[in-house]
């Protein structure tokens, strides 16, 4: 058995378990003493105002960005964890479909070296689970935020994955697609057995889907559930440690 599975083969506990994370760029302390734990089956939000660290947090679990303190994690499956980043610069004129897109990112082989059939077929299945399977032949340059969103978590769902790292996932969203994206991150938790660790600014989304809620701005200031989260805990002014250097 191991960290983090129970006695009848389940996960439970901590997926993931940061202590003492401190990060620093420039002399610029960005964060500091970060302590968080992610439960096996859970959806946490991580929220903070803009400039708060939170995508330097989720770089830094990442192994993105060298840092202090500590970063486990205790998986009990098959240890892969997915991401779908804020922001993916890309060139939008480029004549390439989903199809293409996602075939680019799943295999190295080179388009005209493949059986397409087989190929478009793992693909549909793969856009299924986040129920785009008509953007299949649609130019990815011509997506809407919300279609583009959904094309990046099926691709982060392959190969499944046992924790899942969204950046802002609903971010650029009408209302319509951000209460889609809730179906589909409640979905993915409770039907797929998904962990989930989002950075979001919506509250109201946090207050709907989420089971746990960690603020930070520079160091953690709330860390607990949703209900009892306040504005206050949420904007609490954490001033940066600026070296002199950094400030000329």
């Amino acid at each position: 058995m191991g960290q983090g599975e129970g006695m009848d083969g389940s996960c439970e506990g901590n997926l993931l378990e940061v202590r003492d994370l401190s990060l620093t760029l420039g002399g610029n302390n960005i964060l500091r003493d970060i302590n968080m734990d992610v439960g096996h089956g859970r959806i946490h939000a991580l929220i903070g105002p803009n400039g708060a660290g939170k995508t330097t947090l989720i770089r830094a679990i990442m192994g993105g960005m060298p840092h202090k303190g500590t970063v486990r994690f205790h998986f009990c499956d098959n240890g892969r964890i997915g991401y779908v980043p804020q922001l993916l610069e890309f060139d939008h004129s480029v004549p390439m479909t989903v199809f293409d897109f996602l075939f680019l990112m799943l295999r190295r082989t080179p388009l005209f070296l493949s059986r397409r059939k087989p190929m478009r077929d793992e693909i549909l299945k793969i856009l299924s689970a986040t129920r785009c399977e008509q953007l299949i032949d649609r130019m990815v340059g011509y997506l809407s935020g919300g279609e583009f969103r959904r094309v990046l978590l099926a691709q982060a769902l392959v190969p499944k994955p046992e924790l899942l790292l969204l950046d802002e996932p609903a971010s650029n969203v009408d209302e319509v697609g951000a209460r889609q994206f809730e179906r589909m991150l409640i979905d993915l938790k409770e039907q797929q057995g998904h962990s989930i660790l989002m950075v979001s600014h919506d509250m109201q989304t946090i207050l709907r889907i989420a089971d746990h809620v960690t603020a930070i701005n520079r160091t953690v200031t709330y860390d607990g559930s949703p209900d009892n989260l306040s504005l206050s805990d949420l904007f609490v002014n954490v001033q940066p440690e600026v070296s002199p250097m950094v400030a000329q």
